[in-house]
């Protein structure tokens, strides 16, 4: 009981002191200036303050004025005392000639009095601004989906081009590799008939002493072997931008110059086809291949020079 008094008494003396400080004139006048800074710097609250001081001015004048717009003649009517018993026991007696019979004044209504206008309230315009800001994030969100559905979509139709770039890169790998695997067996066949022939220790017309300028067919299919096997070797570096569409007629002839070990001292192009950028993917697939396979131990020759035809759809 007795901390419940202490903590009332604390209250009081706190609101005293707050009801002191709101009562310096000081700060109603820091209160005042600064509510109407407030006013000032917000357009949207003059508007509403008008209003109300308006109203409040309007109200102040008719309350003034109502005493002197309502009559104050109203008079009062005279009491008469009637003993109804009485009245009732005796029977009415005619009115005596001569004598005044006093009429009782109708009695009048009181005025009645204006009612006090109400205050209206004031009108706030933090709904609509909340509303315009809440459309504004609704649009902005419904924007960003939209670009992400784009982004996606794009990502999707380059995906499929890639697929579709990377189908057709492989289908002509294949085909090169179809082409190579032809040639190779082609070149053993020739090997075969060649060894088939010739008898063991006889040489072939145009070798060792009685060369007269003939090749050795076994040095021509061994060359051959080697030209497939090359191609083969060169066939994984040979790639073009998959999403540039690149014309089919496009040719270009390199000649390399490859030593017994597989090194190339030269390179020069035979044949340059229209597109420098094709060219350049040319002499890029040639750099990247080196250091090329050695060459066979049945090809004697110290280096060889071997032509290599580039087309988008693999090497001829």
């Amino acid at each position: 009981m007795k901390d419940r008094f202490t903590d009332f008494f604390n209250d009081l003396a706190i609101f005293l002191a707050d009801l002191k400080q709101l009562c310096n004139r000081q700060t109603a006048h820091d209160a005042f200036v600064g509510y109407w800074e407030g006013v000032n710097r917000d357009s949207y609250r003059k508007i509403p303050l008008i209003l109300t001081v308006a109203v409040h001015l309007g109200a102040l004048l008719i309350s003034a004025l109502a005493p002197f717009l309502i009559s104050s003649t109203t008079k009062i009517p005279e009491v008469y005392t009637v003993d109804l018993y009485q009245v009732m026991e005796t029977a009415p007696s005619p009115p005596q000639q001569g004598k005044k019979v006093k009429v009782a004044p109708p009695v009048t209504k009181k005025p009645v009095v204006a009612a006090k206008p109400v205050k209206p309230d004031a009108v706030s315009l933090s709904p609509i601004r909340e509303k315009l800001a809440q459309e504004r994030k609704e649009k902005e969100y419904q924007k960003k989906q939209q670009e992400l559905l784009d982004q996606k979509m794009e990502e999707i139709r380059l995906g499929l081009e890639e697929a579709k770039a990377e189908q057709e890169a492989r289908d002509a790998a294949a085909e090169a590799t179809s082409k190579i695997a032809e040639m190779y067996k082609s070149t053993s066949n020739i090997d075969k008939e060649v060894r088939k022939g010739q008898p063991t220790g006889e040489k072939a017309p145009g070798s060792g002493a009685t060369g007269g300028g003939e090749v050795d067919p076994r040095e021509l299919a061994a060359s051959a072997r080697y030209t497939a096997r090359l191609f083969e070797h060169i066939s994984p570096h040979w790639q073009l931008p998959e999403l540039q569409n690149w014309d089919e007629n496009l040719r270009a002839v390199i000649v390399l110059r490859v030593k017994r070990d597989g090194t190339v001292t030269n390179t020069h192009f035979e044949k340059r086809s229209r597109s420098l950028r094709f060219n350049q993917y040319v002499q890029k697939a040639i750099d990247s291949a080196q250091p090329l396979p050695p060459f066979p131990l049945d090809l004697r020759q110290k280096s060889e020079e071997i032509a290599v035809t580039f087309s988008p759809g693999g090497l001829m």
